[in-house]
């Protein structure tokens, strides 16, 4: 199978941005790219009946659509406990000056 697409043809050709599709001596022309007029085209080209569509097999697309509930308690919740306990701990222990330190007007 070869499929072809010239490039060095000027954009005012009525040939511009067809797509060529040649399988065992015969040849077809499409604009399209979508697999709903691409797949016929190679189907017969082939001489080969395309498959008939089942029921429920339709391409779901891209990408995935899901509920973002599961996701509020980790944004809302537990990232945020996370980073307050983070801080605390963090912050608890502060650095101490002695008192030595201060009435020596800074020196050790």
């Amino acid at each position: 199978m070869t499929i072809g697409q010239s490039v060095i043809r000027s954009a005012g050709e009525v040939s511009y941005g067809e797509i060529e599709y040649s399988y065992g001596g015969r040849s077809a022309k499409s604009r399209s790219t979508s697999h709903r007029e691409a797949l016929p085209l190679l189907y017969g080209l082939a001489g080969v009946p395309a498959p008939t569509p089942q029921i429920g097999q339709e391409y779901p697309g891209y990408p995935l659509v899901s509920d973002g509930w599961i996701a509020l308690p980790w944004f809302f919740v537990i990232l945020p406990l996370s980073i307050a306990v983070a801080w605390w701990r963090w912050n608890r222990h502060a650095p101490r000056i002695s008192a030595e330190f201060v009435k020596n007007g800074g020196k050790p």
